[in-house]
């Protein structure tokens, strides 16, 4: 029996995703010799400021500089459909843990490349990582360590001192990429801190269509079209509207969900149209 011809079509889509699984290794190369000359060249440079704080942010805006660039390269490529230029929702004045779901590899970059000064808690690996630990650390980031998590120097205590002086922190509370479906459980360090801090809680829903990079996915497993990335701001909640840090946590925890499932509902409705 002869076997079946596949045709050009089956031909140029083979083709097509090659190169695309080729655009996205290049994207991850140049992510990490970016990274590379940031830690070990532009970063240090930058950081000659007596002030710690001015120090950080100067060295945050020169990360969101490249990462807007990194970005812009996925972007004209097709693999990831995303502006950081165009930033949907400004952030709010002050101090604030931003919080939200955590479905893609790019949360990270993406949330810098469009609001540039966040301290990020970020797992030790990536301390430890050389292209990237001196990076992490010159930006003031946070060096999230199961170990010491409530300790005086842990995760709480450097978060709480980071918005008591005025900056913003990024935290995911599943504290892992989120699952195919739905969202892990929630872990009480973003919530503890907001409410040692006095500082109100921002949630936010993150959209990637179609699912790409996520946990556990292989980072060649590239969706045929481009990932639609999207960040959409939830008002914000102050820690008065809790009794608790667990009340405080299942009320931002159900506010996300509700929008998750509203935002499930119209993609629904739009592709039924």
């Amino acid at each position: 029996m002869a076997t079946p011809n596949p045709g050009p079509s089956a031909h140029k889509l083979t083709v097509r995703q090659c190169l695309r699984v080729v655009l996205a290794a290049l994207a991850f190369i140049s992510f990490g010799i970016g990274g590379a000359l940031l830690s070990w060249l532009v970063l240090p440079i930058a950081s000659c400021d007596w002030d710690r704080v001015r120090r950080q942010r100067r060295c945050q805006r020169l990360v969101q500089a490249t990462f807007v660039l990194f970005h812009d390269y996925m972007r004209i490529t097709g693999l990831v459909a995303f502006d950081p230029r165009r930033a949907p929702q400004p952030l709010p004045d002050g101090p604030f843990v931003l919080i939200t779901n955590h479905p893609t590899l790019i949360d990270v970059t993406a949330l810098i490349a469009a609001y540039g000064e966040l301290c990020v808690v970020a797992k030790s690996s990536l301390f430890l990582n050389p292209l990237l630990g001196v990076l992490l650390r010159l930006c003031g980031h946070i060096e999230s360590s199961k170990a010491d998590f409530g300790a005086p120097s842990g995760v709480v205590a450097q978060a709480v001192e980071r918005l008591r002086r005025g900056q913003r922190v990024l935290m995911f509370p599943e504290g892992s990429r989120s699952p195919a479906v739905g969202m892990r459980r929630f872990h009480a360090g973003a919530f503890t801190t907001a409410v040692e801090a006095a500082a109100p809680i921002l949630p936010g829903i993150i959209r990637a269509h179609p699912p790409g990079l996520k946990k556990g996915q292989p980072w060649y497993d590239i969706p045929t079209r481009p990932i639609e990335w999207s960040l959409t701001l939830l008002a914000p909640i102050e820690t008065s509207q809790a009794t608790n840090t667990r009340e405080l946590m299942s009320l931002a925890r159900a506010r996300i969900e509700e929008a998750l499932e509203l935002d499930d509902r119209l993609v629904g409705e739009g592709a039924a149209e």
